[in-house]
């Protein structure tokens, strides 16, 4: 079932990179709040078939970043001649670093409401055989020292619906 993980992560990667993904949401946040422009510059949005450790990520050091992974796969069979019938549980890690604590504080929080609004945008239909029915689960880690003086790290949880033919071409 590897075709279905690439599948839901390159999904999530796209819409949250895409027109209407998180870069247009930032932008229109710092219109409001100039003082954000600055703290959310270079952000990267990269996908990870594997857990955290298990792939080396040394070409991902940018901060903040977003890593897109797929949890949890269940094929509940609802639909008994496809191949894959089911929900894919993802998790978006989201990651600021920073020797300011204030910085660090804000880059979190625009990214994570950018994030929000994104998935508030798109519920419904994300790609043929993927459905996102809205919902989602947030939880901020405590501000802690370490990389360039204070990081932070949010996670964000969803569920996709999606159903598979079989067919592995995307």
């Amino acid at each position: 079932m590897g075709y279905v993980l690439e599948k839901a992560i390159k999904t999530v990667v796209d819409l949250l990179s895409g027109p209407g993904g998180i870069g247009v949401q930032l932008e229109q946040m710092a219109e409001e709040q100039p003082e954000l422009a600055e703290s959310v510059a270079g952000f990267v949005v990269r996908g990870f078939p594997l857990k955290r450790g298990v792939a080396p990520d040394e070409d991902f050091s940018c901060d903040p970043r977003i890593r897109v992974q797929v949890e949890k796969l269940a094929n509940t069979q609802r639909l008994k001649f496809m191949p894959f019938a089911g929900h894919c549980a993802m998790l978006l890690s989201v990651e600021a670093a920073d020797d300011r604590q204030e910085l660090v504080a804000s880059q979190l929080t625009a990214i994570c409401d950018a994030i929000l609004l994104v998935l508030d945008n798109h519920v419904g239909q994300l790609a043929p055989g993927i459905c996102y029915p809205g919902g989602y689960e947030l939880a901020v880690s405590p501000m802690d020292r370490g990389g360039q003086g204070f990081q932070q790290v949010a996670q964000l949880r969803f569920q996709l619906a999606m159903e598979e033919g079989g067919s592995r071409k995307s």
